[in-house]
């Protein structure tokens, strides 16, 4: 027999899994979230129209596509739909930097709970980084 004994090894410690409500709160942030956001955006543009923000003015009109988006049925009414939202750049402007700031907000308040409720930083096989002071070498 030799020396080592790989097979005491193979069979190791059991492989830990997320918690299924940290899946449950990923599920319902990216759910809720582009709503928010799209509602939050809308919001912007109408106080925007009352405030006469001078950039809305760029941002006005409607969006025109190309002539192969009105041949199938289905993607002319789509099509259709959003051709006729007055200020459609700004809202999609805004909502994708109103999705991008809460969705940051959002990982940082995760991180901050799965760090308090998470499982410990070092398992049992870990050890925490030596904190030795070196002197300076010099010759």
């Amino acid at each position: 027999m030799g020396k080592y004994n790989y097979f005491e090894q193979a069979k190791g410690p059991k492989v830990k899994t997320i918690h299924p409500v940290w899946r449950g709160i990923g599920l319902i942030i990216n759910l809720i979230l582009p709503i928010i956001a799209i509602a939050g955006a809308v919001a912007l543009v109408d106080f925007g129209k009352q405030q006469n923000w001078p950039f809305l003015a760029e941002l006005a009109g409607t969006v025109r596509f190309g002539s192969i988006f009105y041949r199938i049925a289905f993607v002319r009414d789509v099509a259709n739909y959003i051709s006729s939202i007055q200020y459609f750049k700004a809202l999609m402007i805004f909502s994708i930097a109103l999705y991008m700031l809460f969705s940051s907000i959002f990982a940082v308040i995760n991180a901050i709970l799965y760090r308090i409720f998470g499982p410990p930083r070092y398992g049992d096989t870990d050890a925490p980084a030596p904190r030795a002071k070196t002197k300076r070498y010099t010759r």
